[in-house]
């Protein structure tokens, strides 16, 4: 997080904190205007909330985890891959072999510096578009190998 992010965080944090109050609702309020901000909660705002909320940190994980909406920033991203019947007569498990081999790990594990996690899913209900991959909460379609390095590389710089 920059320093222009930083201190616009502490700003949507003290308004919660001072206009509004600092009961649960308001937290949980300040928590989504973060996220709008930030499409995530950033890890650094959540000891930032738990501080100017009063409570514990762990009152602040609790919180994201059980609003459906909120998105905890994460280290590691989730790559799911189709293995349905569609996806399968496009060649989806050597598609799927090759990124095991490319990431040097195996599906259900994650790679040693916690960068990705390689997961498959029966159908993604993209059948017409296949083969198809979820990055984190984007959707792929009509990928290849190539098409989907790329993506791995952009999130890498």
């Amino acid at each position: 997080m920059n320093s222009e992010e930083s201190l616009y965080l502490d700003k949507i944090i003290a308004y919660y904190k001072s206009d509004v109050g600092t009961d649960q609702i308001s937290l949980l309020e300040c928590l989504k205007s973060i996220q709008v901000e930030f499409k995530q909660i950033p890890n650094e705002a959540i000891e930032r909330c738990a501080i100017a909320f009063n409570t514990q940190i762990a009152v602040v994980k609790a919180l994201i985890q059980r609003t459906a909406q909120l998105k905890q920033e994460s280290k590691t991203h989730v790559i799911t891959m189709c293995n349905g019947e569609r996806c399968q007569a496009r060649q989806a498990y050597r598609f799927i072999a090759s990124i095991e081999e490319y990431l040097k790990i195996k599906v259900g594990q994650t790679t040693p510096d916690k960068r990705f996690e390689l997961r498959t899913q029966h159908c993604l209900h993209r059948c017409a578009m296949g083969k198809n991959v979820n990055l984190d909460d984007q959707e792929l379609t009509e990928m290849t190998y190539e098409k989907l390095i790329a993506e791995l590389q952009k999130i890498n710089t």
